[in-house]
């Protein structure tokens, strides 16, 4: 592990991974393969693979309840559980988005090297894109030597005037010969935080927090490469902080956040991580918000896509106070078996819910009735395990809840996606809109292991002196300033 002192620049003129390193086959059936290559400076170890499915004779049953996307059964489920103020929603997205992104490997040619393609296994059907985990990738993407739109070439700082919501507006397409595409873009590096508001603004705030540090840093002296280097870092230390010490204590069961260690099977492979807990975040956000003086909007309509000015740079002030529950009477979600009827006109939740569930059975991720994850449950504390059992909860949850729009069996929630399980359970057993004991074990283990496999170089006395917010609102606020 390096000091401050001891950074050096490489020849590609980024020490963050800015090309793609082969990373294992992260997406492989089995837990067999290569280790991720280190980086000078930051870096992540190899995460765990995919556990070979032992039931693969078993089609991955619809998450019925899921897609039936009643405005009175949400109605009736966000009074039980809306007690998380929605900031954490969107927070708690960009968590799930800097941890993963799950395409198709045969997309990906650099997942499969040469001499992998005559070996008797099976192949990678799932590459993750974020190459190292927790570490603010999707942010940062692959650095300012790569990202010229995003970045000044000079400065090494983002593209961002003080104090501003939203990435400026990048023009693409002016040359039809060398880009074909004429839409003009946001310029943010990860295309899934650029067309949600509120995804978008957490992300620029993260921007705005390195570029304060970045010209304090230049300002004592460092050129723009050190500056971007230790800035980059302070940033992944922070994130951190915010994510153990401000998002998890909101969507973890008390009893499960008390306890002192969890066992290693918590700690879940990527492709059950990505499509089978996190998926349970795309069911938090509310149909439509109040922002500014014009009343409710739909989340479609909450950033438009074009040259032309948003309303959401005029009218749409997200008061984030409000939604970070800093101030009385914001609005809030939590965890459920159920979905908003609409998140994106004219796109239902039912819709996206039915994606993540294509996802899921496509990637081949765990679900309850796997070995793996039935060794999470029976490491539960109490008896718990018994009462997770899956007949025991459907049983539970049909005489908890007879208006639901449908009747779950043991089969459906045995075999279907996790992260339906997850949501029933944490109708029954979550507290104040957070996960169940299962739900809360498996985030938990996972962010946990995540933070553990980041390398980082050692800290020196410069970024000692930079600040440390422990909240998302607090480093909103610091950056508006």
């Amino acid at each position: 592990m390096r000091a401050e002192n001891d950074l050096q620049a490489t020849p590609m003129g980024c020490p963050f991974g800015c090309v793609p390193v082969r990373s294992g086959l992260r997406g492989a059936p089995s837990r067999a393969g290569t280790s991720r290559a280190p980086v000078p400076g930051m870096g992540a170890e190899a995460s765990p693979l995919a556990a070979r499915d032992d039931r693969a004779e078993i089609a991955q049953r619809m998450p019925q309840i899921l897609t039936r996307s009643d405005p009175q059964w949400r109605a009736a489920c966000l009074a039980r559980v809306a007690h998380i103020p929605s900031g954490y929603t969107y927070l708690a997205q960009l968590m799930g988005h800097d941890m993963g992104s799950s395409v198709q490997a045969d997309s990906v040619p650099w997942s499969r090297a040469a001499e992998d393609e005559d070996a008797p296994v099976q192949p990678v059907r799932r590459y993750n894109l974020i190459d190292n985990p927790l570490t603010l990738e999707t942010v940062y993407g692959p650095g300012p030597s790569m990202l010229a739109h995003v970045y000044d070439p000079e400065t090494w700082l983002f593209r961002l005037t003080p104090g501003a919501r939203l990435a400026r507006i990048y023009a693409r397409g002016l040359n039809g010969v060398s880009d074909p595409d004429p839409r003009p873009i946001r310029a943010l590096y990860d295309e899934r935080n650029r067309d949600s508001l509120m995804l978008h603004e957490l992300v620029v705030a993260w921007m705005q927090f390195h570029n304060r540090n970045a010209r304090a840093l230049m300002a004592a002296g460092l050129e723009p490469y050190r500056a971007y280097v230790l800035a980059r870092a302070h940033a992944v230390r922070c994130w951190h902080r915010i994510v153990t010490e401000d998002l998890l204590p909101r969507f973890l069961h008390p009893e499960i956040a008390a306890l002192p260690a969890l066992p290693r099977a918590c700690e879940l492979d990527e492709t059950t991580l990505l499509h089978g807990l996190c998926r349970a975040f795309h069911a938090l956000p509310l149909a439509a918000y109040h922002l500014g003086r014009s009343g409710l909007h739909n989340l479609g309509a909450l950033l438009k896509r074009g040259y032309a000015v948003s309303e959401a740079e005029t009218d749409w002030q997200i008061d984030w106070p409000l939604f970070f529950g800093a101030k009385p009477g914001g609005p809030s979600s939590g965890i459920s078996a159920s979905v908003a009827p609409e998140l994106r006109a004219p796109v239902t939740a039912a819709a996206i819910i039915a994606l993540d569930t294509d996802s899921a059975a496509q990637a081949g991720s765990l679900r309850p009735g796997n070995a793996c994850l039935a060794e999470a449950v029976a490491a539960l504390p109490g008896d718990w395990p018994a009462r997770l059992a899956p007949a025991r909860l459907a049983a539970d949850f049909a005489a908890a809840h007879p208006e639901a729009p449908i009747r779950l069996d043991a089969d459906v929630l045995e075999w279907g996606p996790l992260y339906q399980f997850l949501m029933v359970e944490a109708q029954l057993h979550g507290l104040q809109g957070g996960f169940g004991p299962l739900g809360s074990a498996l985030l938990r283990g996972s962010v946990a292991a995540s933070i553990r496999r980041v390398v980082l170089a050692a800290e020196g006395p410069r970024s000692a002196a930079l600040p440390r917010p422990a909240t998302m609102l607090e480093l909103i606020n610091l950056v508006r300033e």
